[in-house]
């Protein structure tokens, strides 16, 4: 088994919703997705790399244990030190309309953001 394996087993419902409205709202310019980035190696949601902006969506689902915390925030702070934005945005499946489009304007913000 590959890393690759361990690391994203397959792109999630929430992640097809929120890409269709990011692409609809124009917002998929020089955007990549599931773009590995080498450092303890992760695999980013969404990621601008003409930015430096990576987005990772974290269904509660997978994220609430202390263990994967842990391993969320050593990926963020990790990231960060090599000078990328990182935004995390937890949710608990199945995403409402309501959030999903929550969730489209945060990631709207972050990315039209000069930080």
């Amino acid at each position: 088994m590959s890393y690759r394996d361990k690391l994203h087993p397959q792109v999630s419902r929430a992640e097809i919703e929120v890409f269709k409205v990011l692409s609809a709202n124009g917002l998929t310019k020089g955007m990549v997705t599931q773009k590995t980035i080498v450092l303890k190696s992760t695999i980013p949601d969404f990621c601008w790399l003409n930015k430096r902006k990576a987005v990772y969506l974290d269904g509660k689902q997978a994220h609430s244990s202390d263990k994967q915390k842990d391993s969320d925030t050593e990926i963020f702070d990790l990231l960060e030190q090599k000078g990328w934005k990182v935004l995390r945005i937890l949710y608990e499946p199945p995403i409402s309309k309501k959030v999903l489009r929550e969730m489209v304007e945060k990631i709207r913000d972050f990315i039209n953001s000069d930080d």
